[in-house]
């Protein structure tokens, strides 16, 4: 899923951040928690309310749960980058995530490719025996 234009006009719910996201009301309160997404502002009724920054934070969060970094990972990035680390220093955090990724890629298509020899083999099989469908 490609994250979505996060742009309001106005600070919005959790639940409609939620919506907006993709994800659920848990998750960005989990991730809140976790130190990995900082706290919204609260309106004047009490409740959380997400401006574009907020929902454009959450948004790249999401994004990097959804390539597989783990929350360690996420919490150190969301760290780094609240101490005031540079460019250069997060860039480096999100270079090593990327080879991380790129090489998990690689070994799904090295299973994908097996997973399909695999399927092929037992259509060969079915199609030479005429054998059907258990089910």
């Amino acid at each position: 899923m490609l994250l979505p234009e996060v742009n309001v006009d106005e600070p919005v719910t959790i639940s409609v951040a939620a919506d907006l996201l993709g994800v659920t009301v848990d998750t960005i309160r989990y991730y809140e928690k976790e130190g990995i997404a900082p706290a919204p502002g609260r309106g004047s009724d009490g409740w959380r309310r997400y401006d574009t920054a907020a929902l454009s934070w959450l948004a790249g969060t999401v994004m990097l749960r959804g390539t597989g970094m783990n929350v360690q990972e996420m919490r150190e990035y969301a760290a780094a980058y609240r101490a005031g680390a540079d460019d250069v220093a997060r860039l480096a955090l999100l270079e090593q995530h990327h080879a991380t990724v790129l090489a998990r890629q690689a070994e799904v298509q090295r299973h994908l490719a097996a997973l399909e020899r695999k399927i092929e083999a037992y259509r060969e099989t079915i199609a030479a025996t005429g054998a059907r469908s258990a089910a």
